[in-house]
């Protein structure tokens, strides 16, 4: 992982520094010198809220599908899923299979006990985003122009939509779940002897069995569902609140729709699996964005590089400390 991981992430610094070049580096650094401390220091805070609503959803999932592991150990696994996220080019899902690991090695419960959780924290993303997608194309509509951006919103909309029940559908199906697991044990068979072992393979028709009905039983919950999407578009909330106190923190009080335009657009920059975490990709997208508002290249610039500090860097510096936390915790 790590042959790519470096390669992948040099490559997006170099985007970042390419896109800090063409919006004048002097500018840049004179709008980030004039920075409040405390209103940048209360979007650390936000960031904060945020992971811990992250980690809460999860929790809260994971509860009621039987699994009662330790809210401080799922906000440290969380975390490591995140950073593993950000720094592979896996469209934001490389740290999901990671989560099923760890927290099965670090508790008392199997793999199988825990996939389906991680399928519907995913699942609960859906309503927010595309009502945030739906908001983002109203606003655009309304201001009577970017109709490039109006194209992008309404096709994320029609593609989560699409993808969504296309997963749910072949998830919920034990036929293609279990053909699906079973290529993979042969693929893994072939580079690992464990994974030959017969009991491995005997255990294949009970851990797919036991997935499907824990997916479909939580599917069912109407309640999971609830409060997991409330917790889902506080999630999103925090994310705008941030970059709104980010724009504070420079002296520039931005309108919140600018905000949210910017936020859905930087999403699929971000997901896009060219660049681990969307680096530079998002930065230079969501600068692109406040230009087409009319904020000055020198605020955008700034705006987006000291936001991804905080969503970036600092979250992958978190979940570095979280991954020596389990590793001190194995030993």
């Amino acid at each position: 992982m790590k042959r790519r991981a470096i390669p992948a992430m040099a490559a997006g610094v170099a985007v970042v520094l390419i896109m800090i070049w063409s919006f004048d580096p002097r500018k840049v650094l004179t709008v980030i010198a004039r920075t409040e401390p405390r209103l940048f220091a209360l979007a650390v805070c936000i960031q904060l809220v945020d992971l811990l609503l992250w980690a809460l959803r999860w929790h809260l999932v994971l509860v009621r599908g039987g699994v009662k592991a330790p809210f401080r150990l799922v906000f440290a696994v969380n975390n490591v899923s995140m950073l593993v996220n950000n720094i592979t080019p896996s469209a934001r899902s490389g740290g999901e299979p990671l989560r099923v690991y760890l927290l099965a090695r670090m508790t008392r419960y199997r793999a199988r006990d825990i996939a389906s959780s991680v399928v519907i924290d995913r699942v609960l993303d859906y309503f927010p985003l595309t009502l945030l997608l739906l908001l983002s194309a109203f606003l655009i509509a309304g201001s009577g122009g970017r109709g490039g951006i109006l194209v992008i919103l309404l096709g994320g909309v029609s593609f989560l939509t699409a993808a969504l029940i296309l997963s749910l559908w072949f998830l919920a199906s034990e036929r293609y779940v279990h053909r699906v697991a079973r290529g993979v044990l042969r693929l893994l068979s072939r580079v690992s002897r464990r994974v030959r072992a017969r009991r491995l393979w005997e255990e294949l028709d009970e851990w797919v069995e036991r997935f499907v009905k824990q997916l479909r039983e939580l599917l069912q919950d109407r309640l999971t569902l609830i409060q997991g999407t409330l917790l889902s578009a506080a999630v999103w909330g925090c994310e705008i609140l941030r970059t709104y106190v980010v724009f504070l923190s420079l002296g520039r009080e931005v309108p919140l729709p600018v905000i949210v335009v910017s936020f859905t657009v930087s999403m699929f920059a971000g997901v896009l699996p060219l660049l681990p975490g969307g680096l530079g990709l998002v930065e230079i997208s969501t600068a692109s964005v406040y230009r087409l508002w009319g904020i000055d290249p020198g605020t955008s610039a700034a705006v987006a590089l000291l936001d991804r500090l905080i969503s970036y860097w600092m979250v992958n510096a978190i979940g570095v400390i979280s991954l020596l936390r389990i590793s001190r915790r194995e030993r």
